[in-house]
């Protein structure tokens, strides 16, 4: 039986917002009510290992990322090292800005500058192809790093750092890096900007890479996501673009998996989710039978379509079906 798996980063956050204006996001609320919940299995790459049949985690997600933004597997060990907006609190620094994606090239040319000798010392050496995703490359294995950014914000940095022995060894590089980053010229100008601060580095996605052999591959669909597109390519596989679910041309028979890029402030993820993706499902029958949607690390809503559709049917009284 056909399946749709839609992949979307730091749900968990977006339905907690939900929840508090169904009427703004009718269908989200919708689908948490009537599906069956998913948990999480701790891991950024579960929600992804699941849709493709595989048990636990992919691991070494910066490896996929990298191979979608420069073509190439890297050479040793590899992790995201992204530039982000730390804040303090009341809880002390949080991840205020979890994607930098209004860094310029310029910018991230003159911040990964007067981070190269810090870097060096550690034999590790740091680049980014694209301005907002930053990568550490080193001779032997990185270590898995904080979590994926994306799925921290708003979080104490505290608390992650002393959460494994992982975080506690990236402490002292944390820190030095937040030193050289707090009064650099770049990021003053951002503040006079009225822009977010690339104050320091979050390390995420490092760790060994798990086999992909026996994956069950369904066909690739995405708005943009870096992630899939590496893991797609490393399957030998294409991934197809689409900005709405309008675009995805859904089967009977073959199973898809979406995977959405996190792009935007949460309301705006949110907008997007309910009407460019889950509004056609409630407004037109269409295949699959089935439906999860989760979160990176798995946790998520699985819920048969064709109950869910007639339910929704019943609730908004809608016309004739076109």
């Amino acid at each position: 039986m056909a399946e749709l798996t839609m992949v979307v980063p730091n749900l968990v956050s977006m339905t907690q917002l939900a929840i508090r204006d169904p009427s703004r996001w009718p269908v989200v609320n919708s689908v948490m009510a009537r599906s069956q919940g998913v948990d999480s299995l701790g891991q950024a790459g579960a929600g992804f290992a699941r849709a493709l049949g595989l048990p636990g985690d992919l691991g070494g997600l910066a490896r996929y990322c990298y191979l979608h933004d420069t073509g190439r597997n890297p050479e040793g060990g590899c992790a995201r090292l992204d530039p982000v907006e730390l804040g303090v609190g009341p809880r002390g620094l949080f991840l205020a800005s979890a994607c930098m994606r209004d860094l310029h090239r310029e910018e991230a040319d003159a911040l990964i500058k007067e981070l190269a000798p810090l870097v060096t010392e550690f034999g590790w050496h740091l680049e980014a192809p694209v301005p907002s995703r930053w990568y550490v490359i080193s001779a032997e294995p990185l270590r898995a790093g904080l979590g994926c950014p994306v799925l921290a914000e708003g979080e104490s940095l505290t608390q992650r750092l002393a959460g494994d022995q992982s975080g506690r060894e990236w402490a002292e590089l944390l820190n030095e890096i937040q030193i050289l980053l707090h009064n650099h010229p770049v990021n003053q100008k951002r503040l006079s900007e009225g822009r977010s601060q690339a104050n320091c580095l979050w390390p995420w996605g490092g760790g060994a890479v798990a086999s992909l052999e026996g994956a069950v591959c369904p066909t690739f669909w995405s708005d943009g996501d870096p992630l899939l597109s590496g893991i797609a390519r490393t399957l030998g596989k294409p991934v197809l673009e689409a900005a709405s679910l309008a675009e995805v041309r859904l089967g009977w028979l073959e199973s898809s998996l979406i995977s959405l890029a996190a792009v935007g402030s949460m309301e705006e993820r949110l907008d997007t989710l309910e009407n460019r993706w889950l509004a056609p499902l409630a407004t037109r029958l269409v295949p699959p039978f089935a439906c999860t949607l989760c979160d990176l690390d798995g946790y998520g809503f699985r819920m048969g379509l064709v109950d869910w559709w007639f339910g929704w049917r019943r609730k908004t009284q809608a016309g004739p079906v076109q």
